[in-house]
């Protein structure tokens, strides 16, 4: 079981640090997105998704379906 939630925590975090590059986020205060925490990448999407930057977002919903 631990494995499985590992795994998806990491699946998580690379999917947001995915989007947070295409949005053009590479690093914030010296500390790049492999050092962060789920938690920080979650708020800094959320942030983007809601603040302007909908359209790269949105582009990529198309992409997928």
């Amino acid at each position: 079981m631990k494995n499985i939630l590992r795994t998806a925590v990491q699946q998580r975090r690379q999917f947001l640090i995915d989007k947070l590059l295409k949005i053009g986020v590479f690093k914030k205060e010296d500390k790049h997105l492999y050092e962060w925490t789920l938690t920080d990448l979650e708020k800094e999407y959320q942030f983007f998704e809601s603040n302007g930057y909908q359209g790269n977002i949105d582009q990529d919903k198309q992409l997928q379906q």
